[in-house]
């Protein structure tokens, strides 16, 4: 499993496994793709991260989570989306199903084969939410963390 690191600005970021970003991009896209959000270029970052989501960038992963904010407003209406995506991550329990997990919509086998095996603990993906948050706020201030999450695969 490769790793990719996620940076914002100032290079600052974390590493993590693009398994784990992936799982996470699969969500914000889903929230993201809500109609009350109005975002510039919101067609063109969907498309963009669904790129990642299929898999096709397994070993060179760029998340183009960021690339597409142009404001401090854009970075506010990021940070509400990642905040509201919390309460709904919180509200599913403890675990995401694997009923769940494999419902997601990709072409990725790697990815259906991973999370076809037991559930998702939320607090790990909460984990990656609260650092990107922290990301657009500012206040994440490390330069080569590694972002461990506990799944066992």
């Amino acid at each position: 499993m490769a790793d990719t690191f996620v940076t914002y600005k100032k290079g600052e970021g974390f590493w993590i496994h693009e398994d784990f970003i992936q799982l996470a991009l699969c969500y914000i896209v889903q929230e993201i793709s809500k109609n009350q959000y109005d975002i510039s270029n919101k067609q063109e970052l969907l498309e963009d991260l669904n790129v990642d989501i299929q898999g096709y960038t397994h070993g060179y992963m760029s998340i183009g989570l960021f690339e597409y904010i142009n404001s401090i407003s854009e970075e506010q209406k990021m940070i509400q989306i990642l905040q509201n995506l919390i309460i709904i991550i919180q509200n599913k329990g403890t675990y995401i199903s694997v009923a769940e997990l494999q419902s997601i919509s990709t072409e990725d086998e790697d990815f259906k084969l991973l999370y076809s095996r037991k559930p998702f603990p939320t607090s790990e993906l909460i984990k990656i939410l609260d650092a990107l948050i922290k990301m657009l706020q500012g206040t994440w201030d490390s330069t080569n963390y590694n972002m461990d999450i506990n799944y066992q695969y």
